[in-house]
């Protein structure tokens, strides 16, 4: 996760370091044309290390200075706009997620589910409509996209391409077969888990592409089934 972390900083601030580096090598070129000084020093000028001073390092301090701090300022109010908007820093760390489990609904099998995934610390992304029903996670910092599952977008950015599994353990049974049909169109080898209330959608999802579908009333059925046997 730490990782993703790093990447989602470098892509937020991509075009700011690639000013900075543009910024050094015009410094370099100027000073290698305007001086003379052989590349190594012109360089080492540029980065204003250089222990030479002439009119011409004056100037380029002088705007240098401004152009990186305006560059490190710019980075600065980017950062805090996204910690004041945590559902876009989330989807972007969930856009980095690779061989990931991907959690369809936060319900109260779903929240077990992230809860474990935590306690193991395996990647994950968790898809979920309902914005107050994962603020823990949003103020945490997790990869959490709030939108509807059954968007194509949605699942692209949740990473379902590069998942190991997908578990959709939402109440509504269209979301269920809408995804699992799309996510297996997406990734052919990963597991798809879905949690089903009725049992005569369970051979659907499978035809769609499920690779387990956990009945709920079947479920229910077995449980009390054993507790009614004789010992």
């Amino acid at each position: 996760m730490r990782l993703v972390r790093v990447r989602v900083f470098f892509r937020r601030c991509r075009w700011g370091l690639a000013l900075m580096a543009l910024w050094f090598a015009f410094g370099t070129l100027a000073f290698r044309v305007v001086e003379g000084p052989p590349w190594r020093a012109a360089l080492l000028s540029a980065f204003y290390l250089g222990r030479q001073r002439s009119w011409f390092w004056d100037l380029y301090s002088f705007w240098g200075q401004c152009v990186l701090f305006g560059i490190v300022v710019s980075i600065f109010l980017l950062q805090a706009v996204q910690q004041y908007n945590p559902q876009e820093a989330c989807r972007m760390v969930a856009r980095e997620m690779r061989d990931h489990v991907v959690v369809v609904g936060h319900t109260h099998l779903g929240a077990r589910v992230v809860e474990h995934l935590r306690q193991k610390g395996r990647p994950f992304v968790v898809i979920e409509r309902d914005a107050s029903t994962v603020d823990h996670l949003l103020r945490a910092g997790e990869p959490v996209i709030v939108d509807n599952a059954k968007e194509t977008t949605t699942l692209e950015e949740a990473g379902v391409r590069h998942a190991k599994a997908v578990i959709i353990t939402s109440d509504n049974v269209e979301t269920a077969l809408l995804v699992t049909k799309r996510v297996r169109e997406r990734n052919s080898e990963a597991r798809i888990i879905v949690r089903c209330f009725q049992d005569d959608f369970a051979e659907i999802l499978e035809s769609l592409g499920a690779t387990q579908v956990i009945s709920t009333s079947r479920s229910a059925f077995e449980e009390i089934e054993g507790k009614l046997d004789p010992a």
